[in-house]
């Protein structure tokens, strides 16, 4: 079934008639209020939507990576922390140091690996 422009039209003139033909006899000053009302709404909520959005984009996932990887930092250091302690190197000595470093490279040598397979980089 096609839609006519003349059904349009038809529709609006009597579309009175079917306002106070109906069972609540609502008066179409109220229903206009409500439509505007309700338009106010969705532009509202849009707005604020677009404003929440910017503010993820702009702030929040920013710094959950950032912390992320900062969490990830300070779990590898206490990794390389107790390896190094755990054959015989203690914490603050030379050996200690060049172990935690040796340890560094070979996480960051494996992750290059694992990205060359992955074909990444």
């Amino acid at each position: 079934m096609m839609i006519r422009r003349g059904d349009v039209a038809d529709v609006r003139s009597r579309l009175p008639t079917l306002i106070r033909s109906s069972r609540w006899r609502v008066p179409p000053e109220i229903l206009s209020r409500i439509h505007a009302c309700g338009n106010q709404i969705v532009w509202a909520g849009a707005a604020v939507s677009a404003i929440l959005f910017l503010y993820a984009v702009v702030y929040a996932f920013p710094n959950a990576r950032h912390a992320a990887l900062q969490q990830e930092r300070e779990v590898v250091e206490q990794e390389n922390h107790t390896f190094c302690e755990k054959h015989g190197m203690p914490f603050g000595t030379r050996e200690h140091t060049v172990c935690a470093e040796d340890l560094m490279d070979i996480r960051a040598n494996e992750r290059q690996r694992t990205l060359n397979e992955l074909g990444i980089f």
